[in-house]
């Protein structure tokens, strides 16, 4: 019985596959001598893509240092990247011609010295080149950058600098901004 079933089973794959075959052949008529014609249809799909560097090209994460040397109220501290000074930023966007496209970073979690202390993130700001704009952060999750409208590669560079406005307890501060690029 069992084995009935199996070879049921099987002539009816057989079956249907032989029917799909012969329902997939591609086109082609025949006309005794004189030129004929068959047509293939053809599809592209580009999908939107969206690029973020920022910072050094292949580095894991690149880290900016501010050397406070200085009290506060003195004037702000420039910072260096440990990777390319200034850091180089780039954004490509294959969207459509009118689809905005918008940078974006969180710098809501303060950098910390890891006995309490917190510095936020309103205490850097940066310059920019290129096809960016200069701000500082302000301690936002999602706080808006830039923002392109259309297709295309911008770059550019930022230079970030501490205000070493306010006065902190001595130590060492570590935080992380996180960058984000989209279009609807």
């Amino acid at each position: 019985m069992r084995r009935t079933r199996e070879t049921l089973i099987l002539g009816l794959c057989l079956a249907l596959l032989f029917c799909y075959a012969g329902s997939a052949k591609a086109e082609s008529t025949s006309s005794g001598g004189t030129p004929t014609t068959a047509r293939l249809d053809f599809r592209i799909t580009i999908p939107t893509i969206l690029y973020l560097q920022l910072g050094t090209l292949g580095a894991l994460v690149d880290r900016v240092t501010f050397p406070v040397i200085d009290l506060p109220g003195t004037g702000p501290v420039a910072g260096t990247s440990s990777g390319t000074n200034p850091v180089p930023v780039r954004v490509a966007a294959l969207v459509g011609g009118s689809a905005l496209v918008t940078l974006r970073a969180n710098s809501s979690t303060a950098l910390t010295d890891g006995s309490g202390n917190n510095i936020p993130f309103s205490e850097i700001l940066w310059t920019a080149t290129g096809n960016f704009t200069g701000n500082t952060f302000n301690g936002a999750a999602n706080q808006q950058l830039d923002q392109f409208t259309g297709p295309g590669n911008r770059t550019g560079t930022y230079s970030f600098s501490y205000a070493n406005a306010n006065y902190y307890p001595p130590g060492t501060y570590n935080g992380q901004v996180t960058y984000t690029l989209s279009s609807p």
